[in-house]
């Protein structure tokens, strides 16, 4: 399996706008997935380059692509990632981003200067493209096809306005959804967060009250990664929704972890089900489902793992598994055999080898009581 460790690199932004060289366009640019997160190919400055395409976030550029390309840092912008982390961070400005077919090219674009080392390194990324880029735009996003689609908006969408969602806020893909009857959802379509749904822990106690899920588990473990770092290890709680629906289309027992995003989020497994078209100018969001209704009942695993300075570690402890291991415990035989030296971001693109062979793997773990053996499963 791929390991769990949730590497979000959204941050909300304000609006910066700024020209293109032509008034109609249109270029459709094709995505890969490595490892949950959209990448594509972009011309930066003339240098071909690989960028997360993320629609929660801004764009953004790593601090050894910036020092590369002699990008001069000309001011600074405070901002606010996954984590509700606050912190600021230099902005550049990219002369000319450039796509593969050369049909648009966004020039002037302000980008933040993210620290060193990486937080891309994994994705062999350079940098991000977010929804400010996107703002005079109209974007398509095919799951099937995997590809973008970015033309100019001067005609609105011919997509059906039954399934359009209004945005809440201007330039961000934030909308409202249903939870159950009546419980309004204000969300994020983030597709730099790679699951389906993701569950902010102030939603979380306004929905509780409603009865508008289930508590399935309580876990404890570590946080998301985002730009400005990991959250600090913290409570989280493990729930299913009896119903969510993204406008028309229904999905039934949809499964989510609270965290603490500033919105809930509303993630790239989306595409899975249906198209997405984003019409920023006039702050529409529309969802093409392949289906009126999905059933997303699924297990999860009992304690998450990921891997550290080479090691295989407990990451996050669920219920059935409380008192048994603790976070940070190592594990140091897998099925009997003693585990080997990983690679964290081979870990996170392909996952550990040894866990993808059986729905149950016994795993044995070094705790401060000495060693002992789990079974390592979904439930």
């Amino acid at each position: 399996m791929r390991m769990m460790c949730k590497i979000i690199f959204s941050c909300l932004f304000c609006m910066i706008f700024f020209p293109m060289v032509a008034q109609q366009y249109k270029t459709v640019l094709p995505y890969r997935m490595v490892g949950g997160k959209m990448i594509v190919e972009m011309s930066i400055n003339g240098s071909s380059r690989s960028f997360i395409f993320d629609t929660g976030g801004r764009t953004a550029l790593t601090s050894e692509i910036c020092e590369e390309l002699g990008l001069e840092v000309a001011d600074s912008l405070q901002v606010t990632d996954v984590n509700s982390n606050q912190a600021f961070y230099p902005l550049v400005t990219i002369q000319s981003l450039l796509t593969p077919d050369q049909k648009i090219n966004f020039t002037n674009v302000p980008a933040l200067k993210l620290s060193s080392p990486s937080p891309f390194e994994c994705f062999q990324a350079d940098g991000l493209i977010g929804s400010d880029l996107l703002a005079r735009t109209m974007v398509e996003i095919d799951g099937k096809a995997k590809t973008i689609t970015i033309t100019s908006a001067e005609k609105a969408s011919r997509v059906s306005l039954r399934k359009m969602l209004p945005f809440v806020k201007a330039g961000m893909p934030i909308i409202a959804l249903q939870a159950g009857m009546g419980n309004d959802i204000i969300c994020l379509f983030d597709t730099g967060c790679p699951s389906f749904f993701s569950l902010k822990e102030s939603d979380f106690d306004r929905l509780k009250t409603a009865g508008a899920f289930q508590i399935l588990s309580e876990g404890y473990g570590e946080g998301s990664i985002g730009v400005a770092g990991m959250a600090m290890a913290d409570t989280s709680l493990r729930v299913q929704f009896p119903l969510l629906s993204v406008g028309g289309t229904k999905f039934q027992n949809v499964t989510s972890e609270t965290s603490t995003p500033p919105f809930t989020l509303l993630g790239v497994k989306l595409l899975d089900y249906g198209k997405v078209t984003l019409d920023y100018p006039r702050g529409r969001f529309y969802f093409e489902a392949y289906e009126p209704e999905y059933d997303l009942a699924s297990k999860h695993y009992n304690v998450a793992l990921r891997v550290k300075d080479g090691e295989l570690i407990i990451s996050t402890v669920w219920t059935s598994m409380k008192g048994v291991v603790e976070v940070g415990d190592k594990v140091t035989k897998i099925n009997g055999k003693p585990v080997g030296t990983y690679d964290f971001c081979e870990s996170i693109i392909n996952g550990i080898p040894e866990l993808k062979a059986k729905k149950k793997t016994k795993l044995t773990v070094q705790t401060k009581r000495g060693e002992k053996v789990i079974v390592y499963q979904k439930e």
